[in-house]
């Protein structure tokens, strides 16, 4: 506002000097004040506040100050003689010609006569404090300097500066100048591994997304693409040795519609696939590498190899044929760990050599079903030939044959966390995505790690409510939850720490079909990511960190990319005391966000209660509170409270859930909070093949009548109604009891979610004391797809009245 004020006082004075000057009585001061006020206009109109930055990831140290240099046609780009630093003066100045119409004239330091209006690019020794990747970059009103001890600091300082550009910048509408505020920054990274992944096997994009996509890792200063080539659904790199691997694995008859775990499964019918020939795969190395980003290619094996088994069936433990797959999920053929395979694989991974130079080969080694091999006469044999106890010992084997090829070939071997099963080959690296006990095994053990955890690093699953998202993972991770990450373990100790060299954000695209929803998929949680790998965590604020967000979705905006806005849904946080009242609190992760609320039920409007600080319930109560934004109400968020007799009753577990669904301790199963639609909201208990048997407490001896209990059904995700549950009450005093049951339908199929609640009614009786048993379901009936397999059931709030 303050701008606009002055712009039209600037305004005034200009026509007034205008008319002056019709009269030739013009003044240098006039001149001077004519001056001022079009600059002003400009940078109220160019420029981020002096006191504010927006650079992404957060800077280590930095300091504005009142200057401003402004970049214009006449400004000179100097640069070290380096054919490195060349490189870099190079990319700035096709960036700034690519949106502005003038050009910078590139010098090297040496032939530069002046250091007025100048943009110095120098690699110094007398950076040598700062890392391999840290920069020193000054903004004053007579120049720009980027200092660095190397090209890769030049170039991440270069992306600070381009960061700093307004982002009128990238609406090709600067004509004159470009206006930086000033500043001094030190910066340098805290972690040497800064990754963000790509699955094109799932869903296959072209090369010119692929280094769209690499532009987004330069900007937020990734060094590590992983390019995730070949899995069962399409193998998606040329090997001439071996060209039915692209002309038959590169292809499927069809895809899945939908997600992968609602029955029936239904097929688009459309042929779909490609590849990547080597000279396009070269041209994407070289771009990459300008950008000081090297890539780790993806060659999976021993598992998720459908698409080569259907071009090569031959190095298999069964004869097939097989087919590239056309859903998502396992499949039980893998690689035959025989001879004639290394072969094969060496010979893949020669030319896949050939075309990657940076020093990591990234193998799988994930999710390799153990099943063919066990039923294979070859793979007993040679069990017993090497001295190994089971199949994951000859997992193992096979990777370490591997490892030690691509040792010999100056390379180092990385692959997903399931290579620590069986023993860690001598050299590799894991990567931690099964939460992070991965990584801590790999660090305790003095390996490198990288974290990919899914509850963190997972890009591919929602950011938002998913009523609200395209199609995406049932999983639910929003962007404040990317940030929050913390990379190293609280469990490694010093020593231990330094082999965790950073995080990397993974893009799986079973339901990614096209560059517009992998964009919207990683921005700007890869913004969120890329703080969390550079900069110390001291550093990091949510609110800091979603203010300089804002400028970054004016970018986005100006250069065409899909985008979230994050999660508009409200958190509602509940703590309770032993007499049943509940202190209420709301949260967003969209700072200072007006949010309405009711406590009967009701949708929110404008008319409703605006939340301002916590309050208390001490009733059953259903409390909706949401976000409203320009008059439209987002998303709702429910929680109910209910208000009985169990309500902070002790509890002993006689059976124990399943880790994953413990719920932190069995006392959710008491505290009024109502479960929702999602069994991993945090107030379901999960039980896997077995039962639940339960005690309970209640404060003090009451009369009951009835029990209820909630259980939640999703036969597609394995989780079943149970066969039976029970509850008997005792006598204290006394051997007597009360006791009542309810028994399920029996293999029903129902392919929906449905939440049930059963009520026990019982004869009215004093008591304290109550015995709980539900009886699962075991096993995965005959007719469902994991026949066989354990199954669940998941229960919520235990009610007595």
């Amino acid at each position: 506002m303050l701008c606009i004020k002055i712009m039209k006082i600037n305004c005034l004075i200009a026509i007034l000097i205008i008319q002056k000057s019709n009269n030739m009585r013009i003044k240098k001061s006039t001149y001077a004040l004519l001056a001022f006020g079009l600059l002003f206009m400009i940078s109220c109109n160019q420029t981020n506040s002096n006191d504010q930055l927006s650079i992404i990831p957060v800077p280590m140290q930095w300091q504005t100050n009142k200057e401003y240099f402004a970049i214009s046609g006449r400004t000179k780009l100097i640069c070290s003689k380096h054919i490195e630093a060349r490189k870099v003066a190079e990319y700035l100045a096709k960036k700034i010609g690519s949106y502005t119409q003038f050009t910078i004239e590139i010098e090297d330091e040496v032939e530069s006569e002046s250091n007025d209006n100048t943009i110095l690019l120098k690699i110094d020794s007398s950076c040598n404090n700062l890392n391999s990747e840290g920069y020193r970059l000054k903004v004053h009103s007579d120049g720009i300097q980027i200092q660095a001890n190397s090209a890769k600091g030049l170039f991440y300082g270069v992306q600070s500066l381009l960061q700093m550009f307004p982002p009128a910048f990238y609406n090709s509408v600067i004509t004159s100048e470009i206006i930086v505020s000033g500043v001094e920054i030190t910066d340098q990274p805290r972690f040497p591994y800064r990754g963000m992944h790509l699955d094109v096997s799932r869903h296959m994009f072209p090369v010119s997304f692929i280094k769209r996509y690499i532009d987004l890792l330069a900007m937020y200063k990734y060094n590590t693409f992983h390019w995730h080539l070949t899995d069962d659904q399409g193998w998606r790199i040329e090997i001439k040795q071996y060209p039915k691997l692209t002309e038959i694995g590169a292809f499927r008859d069809s895809t899945l519609v939908g997600h992968s775990d609602k029955l029936p499964l239904k097929y688009d019918g459309v042929p779909y696939g490609g590849y990547y020939t080597q000279e396009q795969i070269k041209d994407i190395v070289q771009y990459a590498s300008d950008r000081m980003i090297t890539i780790i290619p993806e060659i999976e094996m021993p598992g998720h190899t459908l698409a080569a088994l259907a071009a090569y069936p031959e190095y298999a433990c069964t004869q097939g044929p097989f087919q590239v797959a056309g859903t998502w999920g396992v499949f039980e053929d893998i690689y035959c760990p025989k001879e004639e395979t290394f072969t094969f694989l060496e010979n893949i991974l020669t030319e896949v050599i050939d075309l990657f130079p940076g020093t990591y080969i990234h193998i799988g080694g994930d999710e390799a079903p153990k099943d063919r091999w066990k039923e294979s006469a070859f793979c007993q044999q040679l069990k017993k030939e090497q001295g190994l106890k089971d199949e994951h010992q000859l997992q193992s084997y096979f990777i370490r044959r591997i490892e030690t090829f691509l040792n010999g070939k100056g390379r180092k071997l990385i692959g997903w966390d399931e290579i620590l099963d069986g023993g860690l080959s001598p050299n590799a690296t894991v990567m931690s995505w099964r939460g992070e006990k991965g990584g801590i095994a790999a660090a305790q053990q003095g390996h490198d790690a990288i974290m990919t955890p899914g509850a963190y690093c997972y890009f591919n699953h929602y950011q938002a409510e998913p009523e609200t998202e395209p199609l995406a993972f049932g999983n639910y991770l929003t962007l404040k939850k990317v940030y929050s990450y913390e990379p190293v373990p609280k469990e490694l100790d010093s020593a231990e720490a330094v082999h965790i060299l950073g995080a990397q954000g993974n893009v799986w695209t079973e339901y990614l079909a096209n560059p517009e929803n992998v964009e919207y998929m990683v921005l700007p949680r890869m913004a969120a990511l890329a703080e969390v790998d550079w900069s110390q965590p001291t550093n990091k604020n949510w609110k800091f960190f979603y203010q300089r967000l804002l400028v970054h979705f004016k970018v986005y905006e100006a250069l065409g990319y899909h985008y979230s806005k994050g999660s508009y849904k409200v958190n509602i946080m509940t703590t309770s005391d032993s007499a049943g009242v509940w202190n209420i609190e709301l949260q967003s992760e969209i700072p200072n966000a007006q949010i309405y609320y009711t406590t009967t039920g009701d949708d929110p409007d404008l008319f409703s209660t605006k939340y301002v600080s916590p309050f208390l319930v001490d009733t059953s109560s259903t409390i909706k509170a949401a976000i409203i934004e320009n008059g439209t109400m987002k998303s709702v968020s429910k929680q109910i409270i209910s208000k009985h007799k169990a309500f902070g009753a002790k509890l002993t577990l006689k059976t124990n859930p399943d880790s994953r669904y413990a719920g932190g301790d069995a006392s959710i199963l008491v505290d009024g909070l109502i479960g929702g639609n999602g069994f991993s909201d945090g107030h379901w208990i999960g039980f896997n093949g077995n039962d639940l048997e339960l005690e309970m407490e209640l404060l003090h001896p009451d009369t009951i009548r009835s029990v209820s209990m909630r259980f939640y059904q999703d036969q597609p995700s394995w989780i079943f109604l149970p066969q039976e549950w029970s509850v008997t009450l005792y006598d204290m005093e006394k051997p007597s009891y009360v006791k009542g049951s309810f028994s399920f339908p029996v293999d029903s199929v129902d392919s929906q979610v449905a939440i049930q609640e059963v009520k026990i009614v019982l004869a009215p009786a004093l008591r304290s004391k109550l015995v709980i048993k539900v009886t699962g379901l075991k096993k995965n009936p005959a007719w469902h797809p994991g026949a066989g397999e354990n199954a669940w059931f998941f229960v919520d709030e235990i009610a007595v009245n």
